[in-house]
């Protein structure tokens, strides 16, 4: 036993991954620095690396933040999460097809959050051990964890 913590894991929700491109000093923004700094390990599956991609390189986004960002972006989530088969959820609710595959992966890999603004998503709390937090609630989480 090393008596090092467990790693934090999390999955970002694709609209905090926009967000973090339109406002560089934000609060998404600042989600992503803590994961590059070593803060949470960041969790994905295919599906949810797709949808990255598809939601990241829309036309819509290219009027927020230009290519060369949107494809570090990218590149820097394939490269950099931890990729895990998210087997399909039966039970779970939600109606966004894309939403499920993130509380999947996150479920799959063992995290404990999934980061979203999506309402829907936040008024169910959580799914298992996963909780649904927003961006201020989990900033707040790395705070406290880290001292």
């Amino acid at each position: 036993m090393t008596g090092e913590p467990e790693p934090l894991r999390a999955i970002v929700d694709t609209n905090l991954l926009v967000g973090a491109l339109a406002r560089p000093d934000g609060s998404s923004a600042r989600i992503l620095d803590h994961w590059r700094a070593g803060g949470f390990e960041h969790v994905a599956s295919g599906a949810t690396l797709r949808e990255a991609e598809l939601v990241v390189g829309a036309r819509w986004v290219a009027r927020i933040a230009d290519r060369g960002a949107r494809d570090a972006l990218l590149a820097e989530l394939r490269a950099r999460s931890m990729v895990v088969e998210a087997p399909v959820l039966e039970g779970l609710t939600l109606k966004d097809a894309g939403d499920r595959r993130l509380v999947e992966a996150a479920h799959a890999a063992g995290a404990r959050y999934l980061v979203t603004a999506d309402r829907e998503v936040l008024l169910m709390r959580g799914y298992g051990a996963v909780e649904f937090v927003t961006a201020g609630e989990f900033l707040a989480a790395l705070g406290a964890r880290s001292g």
